[in-house]
């Protein structure tokens, strides 16, 4: 369990055995391992709980490169829900899927509900997350709108290597920390703030961070984002989805 728990939030509420299991399926997906996330999650049938593990079966999802699945879960899944913090969490990722698939249209005005959502939902830790991940949908729609992307909310690196954190990453994890510096990188182009994310990043990010070295900084990393990908283990049902994706193509043994 300690592999698990370094990649649940300190304010994260474990001693409910259905909230822990949920937690439990987080830290699961971040280590790449969908399948063990699933098996938490599966046996969880309060209707009150649906939306949260919808929202989480769609991050897990996307990061996989399903945008369409993962939006077949949160879309009914965010009519369905009242509770403002997890609106807020689909809203994002509904944001997220439509940049997959690259409707700008959509993208910007999902974007326009997930800041209104995120805004009203508080300064609880939870909520707080919310803004890291608001701040790289923001960048996402930008790049996929030929914008400027935007530097809010996101970490920098001063000349002597000391990275500048956000006060929101104070609520997170590794894993956020970690992707908030994936972002980072590849706005503000400092390849530093990548060997940072490194260290910080759970199995589920590795790959991505070393497809950013090799894409964006032209360093030979396709090797080392290789053999992070066969770590991955994609959800029930879902492994001839993700091997179809580009990315698992790219990335096939």
């Amino acid at each position: 369990m300690r592999d698990l728990e370094h990649w649940i939030p300190d304010d994260a509420v474990i001693d409910d055995p259905v909230i822990a299991a949920i937690w439990e399926g987080i830290a699961w997906g971040r280590l790449g391992r969908a399948d063990c996330a699933w098996e938490r999650w599966e046996p969880i049938l309060d209707p009150a709980l649906a939306p949260w593990i919808a929202a989480e079966k769609g991050r897990i999802l996307r990061e996989l490169g399903l945008h369409d699945a993962a939006e077949a879960l949160e879309a009914p899944a965010f009519d369905a829900c009242d509770d403002v913090v997890i609106r807020a969490m689909l809203a994002i990722g509904l944001t997220a899927d439509a940049v997959g698939r690259n409707d700008v249209a959509l993208a910007r005005a999902r974007l326009a509900v997930a800041h209104d959502l995120v805004a009203s939902a508080g300064a609880m830790p939870m909520a707080r997350r919310q803004q890291l991940q608001l701040a790289w949908v923001s960048v996402e729609v930008a790049q996929v709108s030929g914008e400027e992307p935007p530097f809010d909310g996101l970490p920098s690196m001063d000349d002597l290597g000391r990275i500048d954190w956000p006060e929101a990453h104070t609520a997170g994890t590794g894993f956020h920390r970690a992707k908030g510096l994936l972002f980072a990188a590849v706005v503000r182009r400092d390849a530093r703030l990548l060997d940072g994310a490194l260290p910080l990043a759970p199995p589920i990010l590795e790959w991505a961070i070393h497809l950013a070295r090799h894409d964006v900084f032209g360093i030979d990393a396709v090797g080392d984002a290789r053999r992070a990908w066969q770590v991955i283990q994609p959800p029930p049902g879902f492994e001839a989805a993700v091997a179809a994706t580009s990315v698992g193509q790219r990335l096939a043994a």
